[in-house]
């Protein structure tokens, strides 16, 4: 961690890392390691995983400590999925290669959850979604990335992030009707 905390120029920068390493470093090295079941792996994957922090920097907002934590999360988890992905190749034909998924302009599943007395509806059917449905929701609505930024962070194509969000928004559809949560 020493390493990257030197290259790093800007005294505010660095202290903004040194922060965050304190704040959730474990919190990182917890998650990484459940997932790929290997600790030198899982530090591995956190120092990735600030890497793509420290290249989004400017991006990250320190006011609400949830939203650091859960955007911290999100990228140690990728991260290590894609360690994951990388190691066992299947044979899978990448999503880029079918036809891209056009946004159906009726199909707006999200409205209820700007109105507040819905909130919860819409926290409790995204706690039942995939870790992969529930991070680009997140980081799309909650955050307010672009595609660009999220499929950097990702590291995803464009065309990915937009076929995962397409997915994503139906599967919290799906849900919410299941549940009988209104999306008017």
């Amino acid at each position: 961690m020493l390493i990257f905390l030197q290259a790093i120029q800007n005294e505010e920068d660095r202290s903004r890392v040194e922060h965050i390493y304190q704040s959730y470093g474990s919190t990182m090295i917890y998650i990484a390691q459940g997932i790929l079941k290997d600790r030198n792996r899982a530090e591995d994957a956190v120092s990735l995983a600030f890497l793509k922090i420290i290249d989004n920097l400017q991006k990250i907002s320190f006011e609400n400590c949830n939203k650091t934590k859960g955007l911290v999360v999100i990228i140690v988890r990728n991260i290590c999925y894609d360690m994951l992905k990388s190691e066992k190749r299947a044979k899978s034909v990448p999503l880029e290669e079918f036809e891209e998924i056009a946004e159906d302009a009726e199909d707006t599943p999200l409205d209820c959850a700007i109105s507040a007395e819905s909130y919860d509806s819409v926290m409790a059917c995204l706690s039942d979604m995939s870790d992969k449905f529930k991070d680009i929701l997140r980081l799309k609505l909650v955050y307010e990335y672009t595609d660009d930024q999220i499929a950097r962070m990702l590291g995803i194509s464009k065309e990915n992030v937009r076929v995962r969000f397409h997915r994503a928004r139906k599967a919290l559809m799906d849900e919410m009707e299941k549940r009988g949560v209104s999306n008017a």
